[in-house]
């Protein structure tokens, strides 16, 4: 398994291009398209790479249009739908060939922007074939705030009228979110098991907005989903002692094997669990804090390059330690190597 490296791949400005990253990890420069827009909320405008809203590639049919996705040409969007703006990026590979598809949700405070800022996942995606998009909470940052529940249903409908429009390869949808959004990471598997291939949750346990998906009796997704979970050791925000109580609940309630470790690094440790049917969940642990260290501590993403300058931010997500250890690139590599069936 690669390790996403401490440098991730940088933007040219335009957001016309993709700089490959550097270090062990597999890099985006090969392989894939990249979009043409930055994706971002910001003015709400929508970047496209081709002429026609409706015209597609040739090997796939046209995008589905609706009242909520408008255009259908690849590139940078931003997708009104009902309550909420979506970020949407759409390789021009993706209009040619079924593709994956991600969804990438920002925490308390935060934006898809500044999850963008922390992930990479529009440029990283793009190169192995997949369609992310990152949901905007409202109001707007720094008072954006998820409603467990409600906003947790408007963004499954949402992807799910993406899969439709783009003729998204079922096998391949995927979930992840940091803080608030590692919470809808984990409600979204136990109440929608059947759609997702995986899921990568991260800095997010022991509240109460999940005491539904405890994995206890009841409390568990409907068929088992491979699980990547991120938790840091110096976490202020969300103390650490509840990751390894779930990530045990997982554990047992999948039925895994005893713990293997896949990677270990200077203030990390990546570990797996694995079934005999091929199910796991690996566990990521890290030593990492953010600069603030009263407010954060170690409620970060480990190997990002946040400046903490996007719109209403209040404070850079970066783990300010150096790492060979990118979160973003550890999500797509685990996406990769486990598709649904």
């Amino acid at each position: 398994m690669t390790l996403g490296c401490s440098t991730p791949p940088a933007d040219e400005g335009d957001g016309s291009g993709t700089t490959g990253s550097t270090g062990s990890a597999t890099g985006p420069t090969e392989g894939g398209s990249e979009p043409t827009g930055d994706g971002s909320s910001e003015g709400g405008s929508t970047t496209a790479t081709t002429a026609g809203s409706d015209s597609s590639g040739g090997g796939l049919p046209p995008p589905v249009l609706d009242e909520c996705i408008d255009d259908g040409s690849a590139g940078g969007h931003v997708y009104s739908c009902g309550a909420f703006d979506f970020d949407v990026t759409i390789p021009e590979s993706c209009l040619d060939e079924p593709c994956g598809l991600i969804v990438d949700v920002h925490g308390f405070t935060m934006s898809g922007a500044m999850q963008e800022a922390n992930t990479h996942l529009r440029q990283l995606g793009a190169a192995r074939g997949y369609i992310v998009i990152q949901p905007n909470a409202n109001p707007a940052p720094p008072a954006s705030s998820w409603n467990p529940g409600v906003d947790d249903d408007a963004v499954v409908d949402f992807m799910l009228r993406v899969a439709d429009a783009f003729h998204v390869d079922r096998d391949r949808l995927h979930l992840t979110g940091f803080s608030q959004g590692g919470y809808m990471s984990w409600r979204v598997v136990c109440e929608h098991a059947d759609l997702l291939a995986s899921v990568a949750p991260a800095a997010a346990c022991g509240d109460g907005v999940i005491a539904d998906c405890d994995f206890g009796p009841g409390n568990q997704p409907s068929e088992p989903v491979d699980i990547l979970f991120m938790h840091g050791t110096q976490d202020v925000l969300v103390p650490y002692p509840c990751a390894p109580v779930r990530r045990d609940a997982v554990v047992a309630a999948y039925g895994l094997g005893p713990e293997q470790v896949v990677a270990e690094g200077d203030g990390y440790r990546w570990t797996r669990h694995e079934g005999d049917d091929g199910t796991v969940m690996e566990f990521i642990t890290h030593e990492y804090s953010a600069a603030n260290t009263v407010v954060l501590g170690g409620h970060c993403f480990p190997g990002s390059d946040d400046p903490g300058d996007q719109p209403g931010q209040l404070m850079s997500y970066a783990c300010v330690e150096p790492t060979e250890l990118f979160w973003g690139e550890a999500v797509l590599d685990f996406f990769d190597a486990h598709p649904r069936g």
